[in-house]
């Protein structure tokens, strides 16, 4: 029986991890897209050490066959203009965009034109980097006051929104300064490609409130983000936004098989290694809570519990050890749970 409720549902391409190039995430965006997943989506970091090429994998699983032993992180704007021209009907998304580590001019400018040449399918996730970010050194590497990265992002993101919407534009901001750049293409979508807050912090909320068009936490029960979800709304109206405007997604690790149990066996390894990376939880049972991770039955009981609570979006990252093994759960979720919401 077919859900009531409007649910979208996109998957973590392998832009990083131990089965991260360029064949890989064309071949996981084409079969997708073909399966009837709304959206592909990469993750964004500028630094990738071997430790956390280890440890932190949003695509794969700890035991990949034939795993690739260098950190490679294919840059996300770069790999969805690839896609861009490849996969014509899915959106395609970045979740996040590390704002303080990029020049908000240029990044304005490659947005919009990614945003064009995939006729306007773009969704930009926005914020200030995980805790993998602080193991890599990133800030300091580019030369970022990390303890001033709420504030640049804040800057930025509204240095940004001037340049989509004014031409010539001109902003005045702390960390931004600009008078009378002239910058085009402006985004196909208007104003600008969909907004999307990543964190489950108070700052994160507060960002969403006042910049974002869409909150896009992880790492949240369904009654702890329906709950947030409506402070973020409250937020929004005060700063006198309409709050039903601001949609709610979440960033959910996904692990699907008949056999429940397998599928836990099969996924917890992958959250163990990782779960220094992982804020809030302290232990894997945690992680599996707030995951897509199980039976067919038990995913669709997730969903609906996350639904329920005003979850529109899931960006799922598969935990998979080869391409032939995530096929098959894409193929067995797009069967019994995207099914249930065509």
């Amino acid at each position: 029986m077919s859900e009531n409720r409007k649910v979208s549902f996109g998957i973590r391409i392998p832009n990083s991890g131990p089965l991260a190039s360029p064949q890989s995430m064309l071949s996981v965006a084409q079969e997708a897209e073909a399966l009837g997943f709304d959206s592909v989506w990469v993750h964004d970091h500028l630094t990738w050490s071997d430790e956390i090429h280890r440890t932190h994998i949003s695509s794969g699983s700890d035991d990949s066959h034939a795993g690739n032993a260098s950190p490679d992180f294919f840059e996300a704007m770069t790999s969805l203009a690839y896609l861009a021209g490849l996969v014509r009907k899915v959106r395609l998304g970045i979740a996040c965009v590390v704002v303080p580590c990029r020049n908000p001019l240029l990044a304005a400018k490659q947005i919009a034109t990614l945003d064009v040449l995939c006729d306007g399918r773009l969704d930009i996730g926005v914020g200030i980097g995980s805790p993998s970010t602080i193991k890599s050194r990133e800030y300091e590497v580019l030369g970022v006051n990390r303890k001033q990265r709420g504030k640049i992002a804040d800057d930025h993101l509204r240095a940004m929104k001037t340049i989509w919407t004014n031409h010539p534009a001109s902003y005045d901001g702390q960390f931004v300064k600009f008078e009378n750049a002239e910058i085009c293409p402006k985004p196909l979508q208007k104003p600008s490609p969909p907004l999307w807050v990543g964190g489950w912090t108070e700052a994160a909320m507060k960002r969403t409130a006042a910049l974002g068009d869409g909150w896009l936490p992880a790492w949240l029960l369904p009654e702890d983000i329906g709950k947030r979800f409506l402070e973020v709304k409250e937020m929004a109206e005060r700063l006198g936004r309409d709050p039903e405007k601001i949609h709610l997604g979440i960033e959910v690790y996904g692990c699907v098989d008949e056999d429940g149990a397998k599928a836990r066996k099969d996924g917890y390894g992958t959250l163990a290694i990782g779960q220094s990376t992982f804020e809030r939880m302290t232990s894997v049972e945690q992680l599996a809570a707030v995951s897509l991770i199980g039976s067919p039955d038990e995913i669709r009981n997730q969903v609906r519990a996350y639904s329920d609570a005003g979850v529109s979006h899931f960006e799922i990252k598969f935990i998979y050890p080869s391409l032939e093994r995530h096929s098959e759960m894409l193929h067995l979720f797009a069967r019994e749970v995207l099914s249930a919401y065509g």
